[in-house]
């Protein structure tokens, strides 16, 4: 596989996953992940061997079955997405997501005319009582936190649930829960243009003859890198994504 790499250290590395590619291994999973990538490329290897020579503990061998992943992205979400080189770097970068030290903006494209331009949604999350495969805003979840901002307007003609309306959102996450932003978009009747999950299927497939996946975009990622650098990457949005928008009224 050729995976974008947007920022490269001798500790860690940010990539701009593409769509369609899956992070983490899974029985159910077939195919090249995230994970086999990075283990493909050596780093996973030349480390190991160091950490091997090494007393084992338990969380050694935790960061390892992670192959450096630091976080995971929707296999149809594209953008920015955090790698460790190094057991020590992984367990500091782990730290700074449980922290909440790193700052996420994300782009997205949904159905309707988001009103007011700027807001934030507090709405807590639990997997979904009938179909495991998704969450749902629940009260006994645990609490979400959704910022958005308007980037742009558009018309999308034949959607009159929606009055023929698309927002361009920047989304900023304040926490890290799954499908959090699905979720919280589609609950505020703004679900994310073709998203398979959280879309009405009929709607969902109108939109797939249009885009193949959900128009969601891991667009920024800031944070202070193992080495104390201050980090921020921007990831250009998938060529189909672009050529949507440029569509559009």
């Amino acid at each position: 596989m050729e995976i974008p790499i947007l920022y490269e250290d001798e500790d860690s590395l940010v990539i701009n996953k593409p769509v369609g590619l899956v992070v983490n291994r899974a029985d159910s999973i077939t195919g090249q992940t995230v994970q086999d990538w990075v283990e493909e490329q050596g780093w996973y290897e030349r480390t190991q061997e160091l950490q091997n020579s090494r007393t084992q503990d338990k969380d050694s061998t935790l960061y390892w079955g992670r192959s450096g992943v630091c976080h995971r992205l929707d296999k149809e979400t594209s953008g920015c997405l955090l790698i460790a080189k190094s057991p020590e770097a992984l367990h500091y970068y782990l730290k700074l997501f449980k922290e909440r030290k790193l700052t996420k903006s994300y782009l997205a494209l949904v159905h309707g005319r988001v009103e007011p331009d700027m807001g934030e949604t507090v709405l807590p999350l639990k997997r979904s009582l009938y179909d495991r495969e998704k969450w749902q805003v629940h009260y006994e979840g645990k609490r979400a936190v959704t910022g958005w901002k308007v980037i742009k307007r558009y018309v999308f003609r034949g959607h009159e649930h929606w009055k023929d309306a698309l927002t361009l959102l920047k989304l900023d996450l304040k926490t890290g829960r799954t499908h959090q932003i699905r979720v919280h978009l589609s609950f505020l009747g703004w679900p994310i243009f073709a998203d398979d999950k959280y879309l009405n299927r009929k709607f969902g497939r109108e939109d797939r003859k249009c885009l193949s996946h959900h128009f969601l975009h891991a667009a920024s990622l800031g944070f202070e890198a193992y080495n104390g650098k201050r980090v921020v990457v921007e990831a250009p949005l998938p060529m189909d994504c672009e050529k949507f928008l440029s569509s559009l009224e």
